[in-house]
């Protein structure tokens, strides 16, 4: 027992010292704590194939346990992982993304809650989780990042649920941030509480990890969201609806919408938005609207990603929207796609993209280097270029 005391009190005092050469607090500093969890992910990395990430601490390492039904109905055909492990902290999965678990896969979405295992003050622990989005933006560039907010703990409203609603209210900001990627910010704390504000034990029987009933809360709130977000890039966009219209026709309108067939959706809104029946006009102009806001976040989505440099994926976006929209509405996303095509960096882009596609081993190889500054020596400079940096940075 003395022994082990005196092997944990080094660790720590090694920690404090790592902690105190590093810049920043101990929250942005990479520390080591599961090994073998950690080569677990490696191995799952390697395989490649992932599309959804989720990575977290305890409370999202029980997907696999509890949560494992819920998981697997909900998440499963989005091709997913869970890099979640108990009792992890800010700096652990600094350290985790720093040493390879994002090697070999490009994740379409990140699904990341961290925070609520680190006794620091809420701004030192925003800036970790700030650091984490970082570390993403930088070895997955073109993922998106689900950013949940810190779930409720404890029965009722005390010093450590304060200090996560505080962390909450500053990772908030995140979203929009250049530097820091795609990041959309949802906070879903309130769906776990009850009307008074405590924490119900049939939904957290310790009051911090949900049971199966708690998980099923979790991704029915966040179900529609991440087939939203992993939609966009790809195929056809199209709004999500949750929930649904509580007028059953609608409602019905709104599943025709989700199918893929927008326009003709869209059609039959605009006439219902004049029926006679005001529930029935007030739910049609309610449902144009809910389109009204996801075409301006798109719309935002691809300024955005101009802005950034990424004119690649600007332009598919432009161009699947192209192809969401028909006729004249269709033409303006006809013409930014084309525009965007025209930017001197898009070859760059298309160039890199072949880059970054190349599975993990042969990043090893010399030759890939030797591409990769070939490449850096054509584009010195902007998104692709600090994108093409980090597939061979050490990490």
């Amino acid at each position: 027992m003395l022994h082990r005391l005196a092997t944990s009190g080094l660790l720590l005092l090694a920690g404090l010292v790592v902690a105190a050469q590093a810049k920043g607090p101990r929250t942005t500093i990479p520390e080591e704590k599961d090994r073998n969890r950690h080569e677990e992910f490696l191995k799952i990395a390697k395989a490649g194939g992932v599309d959804l990430l989720f990575v977290g601490d305890s409370i999202t390492d029980g997907w696999r346990g509890g949560g494992k039904a819920v998981w697997d109905k909900a998440f499963g055909p989005f091709h997913p992982a869970n890099f979640g492990i108990g009792g992890d902290r800010t700096e652990h999965v600094i350290w985790r993304m720093r040493n390879g678990e994002l090697e070999g896969i490009q994740p379409k979405l990140v699904v990341l809650m961290i925070g609520t295992n680190n006794g620091d003050p809420a701004p030192d622990v925003a800036l970790g989780i700030k650091t984490i989005l970082q570390d993403i933006h930088e070895r997955c560039p073109r993922a998106k990042v689900l950013l949940l907010g810190i779930f409720p703990r404890s029965e009722k409203p005390d010093g450590a649920r304060m200090k996560n609603d505080e962390v909450n209210k500053l990772i908030s900001k995140f979203q929009g941030a250049l530097e820091l990627g795609r990041v959309y910010y949802l906070d879903i704390g309130a769906k776990f509480l009850a009307a008074d504000g405590t924490l119900p034990k049939d939904i957290m029987p310790d009051f911090l990890h949900p049971n199966e009933k708690g998980y099923q809360i979790w991704a029915d709130a966040i179900l529609e969201k991440v087939k939203q977000l992993m939609q966009e890039d790809s195929g056809k966009p199209l709004p999500s609806f949750s929930p649904p219209s509580a007028v059953a026709k609608i409602a019905r309108i709104e599943e025709t919408i989700s199918a893929g067939k927008f326009d003709s959706g869209l059609k039959a809104l605009e006439k219902l938005k004049e029926d006679k029946d005001p529930k029935t006009a007030d739910a049609a102009k309610a449902t144009l609207q809910v389109i009204e806001t996801w075409k301006a976040s798109v719309d935002a989505e691809i300024a955005r990603l101009k802005e950034a440099g990424d004119v690649v994926l600007a332009a598919d976006i432009a161009s699947a929207m192209a192809s969401t929209y028909t006729g004249d509405a269709a033409k303006p996303y006809q013409d930014q796609a084309a525009e965007l095509k025209k930017d001197p960096t898009y070859s760059a882009g298309k160039e890199y993209q072949k880059l970054a596609a190349r599975p993990a081993e042969q990043r090893k190889d010399p030759r890939f280097v030797k591409l990769v500054e070939a490449f850096l020596k054509k584009n010195p400079d902007g998104f692709y270029a600090k994108a093409a940096q980090a597939l061979i940075s050490a990490k």
